[in-house]
């Protein structure tokens, strides 16, 4: 993979305001819906881990199993690849939240067809665990993101929060930074800065070594993160997006 070029939404938050975390998180438990495993730290993992400094508790609910980045592996076949992808999900989370933080699997197939039925059921599950752990804000990617999955958790987030109101919506553009799409009318952008979270943040992406490294090495095709870009996500403010957005 080579480095990405700066997009508008980068270009956006190099002056945008800074993101208090109350605002991003509100009084409650916050649920991050990440569409793939590592989503959820590249986009927003050291949000999670001040959240979780501060005593606010993180739910990351994964939608897929992440188990398409290597579709040509025959030592990392599907159901290999899904299970690793689950065990560094889980490292990755406890990395960022001190043990404390909690996964759900929602494990729809990476890029596969998403039924109205199956969009339903999902979104039903995110809201029970919205009134079970007392959820007041729900971070996802952005739906200017070019990935399907990616603008698939975006859609689920407003079925979520079209049936419960008061949460307090977020989303992190992860490959939408890049891209030349712009905020659309009635979206804020905020920047969170990394800080003293960078440590536990490259713990996390560490952990995310299917992804970050040469580890699945039988598919040259398969996705890896390179270096540089790696970096831009560890070193970079996270990007929030508030408003809009209704897909």
């Amino acid at each position: 993979m080579t480095p990405l070029a700066e997009g508008q939404v980068l270009r956006l938050a190099q002056d945008a305001p800074s993101a208090a975390l109350t605002d991003l998180t509100g009084p409650g438990a916050v649920l991050v819906l990440s569409p793939h495993p590592d989503d959820e730290t590249l986009g927003c993992g050291a949000a999670i881990a001040a959240a979780c400094a501060s005593g606010v508790r993180v739910i990351v609910a994964v939608l897929t199993d992440g188990a398409g980045s290597h579709p040509r592996s025959r030592a990392y076949p599907r159901i290999r690849l899904a299970a690793l992808r689950r065990e560094e999900v889980a490292e990755a989370v406890s990395q960022l939240t001190q043990g404390h933080g909690r996964v759900v699997h929602l494990n729809h197939p990476d890029q596969g067809p998403l039924s109205v039925g199956q969009r339903r059921a999902y979104a039903d599950k995110l809201v029970r665990l919205v009134d079970d752990e007392a959820v007041s804000a729900l971070w996802t990617t952005w739906e200017g993101d070019p990935h399907v999955d990616h603008r698939r958790a975006a859609r689920l987030a407003i079925d979520v929060v079209t049936e419960r109101p008061r949460l307090r919506l977020w989303r992190f553009p992860v490959w939408g930074r890049f891209t030349q799409r712009g905020l659309r009318r009635g979206e804020a952008i905020r920047r969170f800065e990394v800080g003293e979270f960078g440590r536990c943040k490259r713990a996390a992406l560490a952990a995310h070594r299917s992804q970050m490294t040469r580890l699945i090495h039988d598919d040259p095709d398969g996705f890896v993160m390179d270096a540089s870009t790696q970096q831009h996500f560890l070193e970079s403010p996270e990007i929030f997006i508030r408003g809009g957005g209704h897909v």
